[in-house]
This record gives C-alpha cells, structure tokens and sequence, in this order.
C-alpha cells in the first residue's frame, strides 16, 4: 500500500478530524481529542487542562501530542487503544520520541496499539512554557579548577531560578501534574470513538516510560493505582532517590559499562574496533589509562601548566563523552573508539598544546553537546520538573553543601561526578510547585506492572528494579543481560518480544531473563558481562592503578610511564588484581626528586 494511501486509511480510523493538514501552531486546543492529520504519516491533537488541577481558577495549560495510528489490519488482532510514551530526562519531549522511534516501538509493542507521544507539562511543545532561560544568561568559560566546573551550574541555577520566578509555568511543573494531565489525556480518549472502538478498557493507562519516565510512570500508578492498564516502565529510576538528589545510587554499573568497552573492543579485534591493541582488555585499558592521565585538571592548575584551561575542557569533555558511550554503546562504542584514537594524538607529546587538545574538546562536543553550563539546553525545562519534585530541598545549596555527595559520586566512578550536574542548578531554583506528590510509592494497581532492566545499565541500574517492583501488587519483571541505558538502547531481540507478549496479555509469571546478544561491533561474549570483565580483571575500575603524567620535562614523563609499567608488572607477579594507588604515587614522586 503506498505511504498516502495508508496514512487516508488510517486517518478512516482516527477521531473526528480536520480535513486539512495541520501543525502544532494551528491547533486551538480542546477538551476533546481533536486529531488533525500533520507531519506525514502522524496524528496531532492539543488537549485543554486547568494550569493547577489544585485551583483551576489560575488559568488553562494544553497538552500536544503527536499519534502515529495504529495498523487498521494488525496481525496481533483487534485495535487495543494508545500508549503513551515518555523518553525520560526530565525535560524529554514525548513529542519528539514519537516523531523520532514511534515506528520502532510500535514494530516492538504492538501494531494494534496508537503510539501517542505528549510533552510533559512546561517542556517542549506545551504550553505555558517556562521560557525563563535566555541567552542573556552569561555564558562562562570552560572550568580550570574542578570547583569551577561545579560552580558554574551553580550559579547557573541561581541566574535561572531568579529569571523564572516570574513565569506562569514555573510553578505548575511537577510530575504530579503531569500525571494529572495523562490521566486527562486518558478520559479525554475514553469518550472518543476511538475509545469507543477499544478491544482494552479505555478508562486505564497504557504506558512505555523510559528513564525518569519511569519515576512519571510510577508516580501515576501510586497516585491513581485503579487507572493503570499495560505500564512498562524500562530503566527504572528510584522515586526516592531521585526526589533526595537525582544522581546518587543511580550509577552503580557506570564503570562496568566503562570496562565493559575494553572487553568488546579486544573481542572485536583490530578489523574492527580502531582502538584495539595488545593481546588482553587490559591492554585497551592500559591505553585509555595513558591519554585519561594527561588530562589532570587540578595539577595542570597547581603547576601552572601553560594549557590548564585546555586541559580542564578536554578532561570534562571526555568524560561526558565515555558516559555518552556507556549509555548507548551499541552506536557509541564504535564511535567512542575513534575519538579516543584522535586525544591520544593530541597528547603524544609531552605538552600538548592548547590549540590542539581545544580543537580535539571542539570537535567531540560538536557530536555529544556542549558539557559546560554554558552549553545547556532547555535548562528551565528540566529544573522546573526535578527541583518542584524534590520540594526545592537543594535551594540555597552552596558548593561545600554538595562536597558529600560529589565525593560519593566520585567514589562509584572515574567519570562520576559528572552525573551532578543536572542536580547543581536546584541550589538556584526556589520556585515552588503547588502540587508534588511525596508518596508512599506503590499499590495494587488495576493491572501489573513492568519493570525493564538491564544488568549493566549505567545510569539507572538493575537495583532500582528490584526494590520498586515489589511495591506494586503483580508486578512483572524483566531482566536484559546487556549494556546500556534501558531495553530500547540494547536491540534484544528476546527483550522487545518479551514487551510484546506483555502489551498483548501474553506474558505468564512474575520474573523473565533474556540472555546476552549480539552488542557492539556485532560482537556475542560467552558468559555473562559480569563474568568477561571479571576474566579481564576489570570489574571495579576504581580498584586500579591510575598512571600520573608530569608535563614540566619529557624524562620525567617518561619515568612517570615506566612507574605504571612496573606497577603493572607487579601487580601480574603477585596475581592481584590492582596494587595500591600510593605504593605508585610513592614511587613517583621519589623520582620526580631524584630527577
């Protein structure tokens, strides 16, 4: 069937619409699901909901959301209903989701079901819109000291929190409300023809969260437990954690995922892995180690090396980058290869200059995003939503408030203090929500839940699944054997079929296990994860040796590199694991002395 005549099908099949093509900015909103044909093969509507849902006397806000239409002649059988779906963040738009992989999750969950992508309340298309981060703001330069780095999303947040004190959204951010516009969306569907036309109850959420779209995901299921129809929840956030902080237990398996690099990229040999060297991980490990070294922010400081600055960049930029990697490596690990290989050229020399490790940091960010505060997108959108779910508990923060909980960081991860971020701006946010729900989290939902896990998830790891999932009555859950950030950024064959089975009242029992597949490269470990960075001797990165590099004088360089190597010797002779950091440190300041 062609594109136009399957869209003119589909559309047979969609609520009462207008006749012509519409876009976001045409739309009047309404209290009824009005979808207009847009964007191709898509569906858009606005819904009209009260500003608070606590005093609708404050005004109206509108919901948009953007439907690619079930198949009218589905294998899997009669029209189902929607599913709404949310990418995470928070700040993510379910718009774009939809407009980007509604394809893909709907091939995974199910043609019988409408993929309704919305955005959240004060983020992307929505409306009101904070609107209160301008580029009036000052953009600061690239960090030279580490406190630095931390407090220019510091004082990012206390420019934005006073810009936003003013906006009519600002206050009505919370996940409570958004979860009260879903359950808007969900009445507004029942009393449509397509809701009519439903095999499933029309009344109940359908749902596929990702990320903090599972915090969403269980915030509506605590607060309206008889409302939940099929709720996937993949990548689960701890509602706990995340209203405390947002970043601390939640990367756990960070560096797992970081080895788990070096394993795959041995596994997949030089043909295809462009960082590969030597006979072991280790060896790849060993490499990495050598380029990380060169790019100590805080000596290059102290020792007034000439490119500090440059320095202080390139160490925040690699470190987003091998984090960009951990989350999706199935695409990034592959890329993550190349962009090492080009640092390592940058710092062969005993001085890397500063035009050449600042076009290296310049070129990353231009693929993974600008790190620094100066860089951050829709930061209004984000700190609208995580500081009113935290009740503004970060409000008033300085740097020494947050020492703690960076050291903890820094303690579960080489990379880890750079997951702080996000959590710095809420030190500058005091606007507060009129609606948080605080919990308790859990209850005896309509219908069971799922929770979606993978072993090795950087961010949000296997954990958070295992306690939350008992709190609600029946819950499913599902184990993905892989890396990366959620089932979706695993491509397991067995995990999207398990979705499936589950969407389509299918799945039998409580626990489910999919096995390792094919990840990077195209490369299938024997054994699991787990077992392959234990094998390599790399299953806690934090329990290794970390090699210094001294840049005032190429012997002591030199030196330096031998110390690492006797230090790895040592460590081979005696079948330890690691040896400890301070034997190496001893060592190298002995000859920094001599020399």
């Amino acid at each position: 069937m062609k594109a136009s005549t399957l869209v003119a099908a589909l559309i047979l099949f969609a609520s009462p619409a207008r006749s012509q093509n519409c876009s976001f900015d045409t739309i009047t909103p309404s209290q009824n699901l009005t979808w207009c044909p847009c964007e191709g093969q898509f569906l858009c509507a606005k819904l009209d909901v009260p500003l608070s849902y606590l005093d609708p006397s404050l005004g109206r806000a509108s919901v948009p959301l953007l439907k690619l239409p079930a198949s009218p002649t589905s294998e899997l059988g009669p029209y189902r209903g929607m599913i709404l779906i949310n990418p995470g963040g928070p700040g993510g738009s379910g718009i774009t989701l939809a407009r980007t992989a509604g394809a893909l999750l709907q091939s995974a969950i199910g043609s019988n079901y409408d993929i309704v992508g919305f955005d959240p309340r004060g983020v992307g298309l929505s409306s009101p819109l904070p609107d209160c981060a301008p580029s009036a703001l000052a953009p600061r330069d690239a960090p030279r000291l580490a406190d630095d780095f931390y407090q220019s999303y510091i004082d990012f947040g206390y420019s934005l929190g006073k810009n936003c004190s003013t906006s009519a959204a600002a206050a009505h951010m919370s996940s409570a409300t958004t979860a009260r516009d879903m359950l808007s969306v969900v009445a507004a569907f029942s009393s449509s023809p397509d809701g009519a036309r439903a095999a499933l109850d029309p009344s109940l959420l359908n749902y596929y969260g990702i990320s903090y779209g599972t915090f969403l995901g269980q915030t509506f299921a605590s607060m309206f437990p008889r409302r939940v129809g099929r709720v996937a929840l993949d990548a689960v956030v701890s509602p706990e954690g995340f209203r405390a902080n947002a970043t601390y237990p939640n990367i756990n398996h960070l560096d797992g995922a970081l080895a788990a690099f070096f394993v795959y990229c041995h596994a997949a040999g030089p043909e295809k892995c462009a960082y590969h060297t030597g006979s072991t991980p280790r060896d790849i490990f060993t490499r990495w180690n050598e380029s990380f070294a060169h790019l100590d922010a805080a000596r290059a400081e102290s020792r007034n090396w000439d490119n500090a600055t440059a320095v202080a960049s390139a160490l925040l930029t690699f470190k987003v980058a091998m984090l960009a990697a951990a989350v999706d490596p199935l695409t990034q690990f592959p890329a993550i290869a190349n962009t090492l290989l080009q640092l390592e050229a940058r710092v062969a020399n005993s001085s890397s200059s500063s035009s050449s490790l600042s076009a290296w940091t310049a070129a990353v960010n231009d693929e993974i995003g600008d790190p620094s505060a100066a860089g951050w997108v829709n930061a209004d959108q984000v700190l609208g939503v995580l500081c009113s779910d935290q009740r503004n508990r970060l409000y008033g923060y300085r740097i020494d408030d947050f020492r703690p909980l960076i050291a903890q960081l820094q303690g579960q991860s080489v990379i880890g203090e750079t997951w702080i971020k996000t959590t710095l701006g809420c030190a500058g946010w005091g606007i507060q929500s009129d609606d948080v729900f605080e919990g308790p989290y859990g209850g005896d939902t309509e219908h069971p839940v799922l929770f979606v896990s993978n072993t090795f998830d950087p961010t949000t790891p296997i954990e958070n699944a295992v306690a939350n999932a008992p709190k609600f009555k029946n819950a499913r859950r599902l184990t993905i054997e892989a890396l990366g950030h959620g089932g979706s950024a695993t491509s397991n064959q067995c995990a999207f079929a398990t979705v499936q089975r589950y969407f389509q009242d299918k799945l039998c029992g409580r626990e489910h296990y999919c096995p390792l597949e094919a990840g990077p490269w195209g490369v299938l470990l024997n054994g699991t994860i787990q077992e392959n960075l234990e094998a390599a001797g790399l299953a806690s990165l934090r329990s290794l040796d970390f090699c210094d590099v001294e840049q005032e004088s190429t012997s002591i360089k030199v030196t330096a590199k031998a110390c690492c190597q006797a230090s790895e010797a040592k460590r081979l002779n005696n079948q330890t694991i690691v040896p400890s950091y301070p034997s190496f440190q001893r060592c190298f300041e002995s000859l920094v002395t001599r020399g």
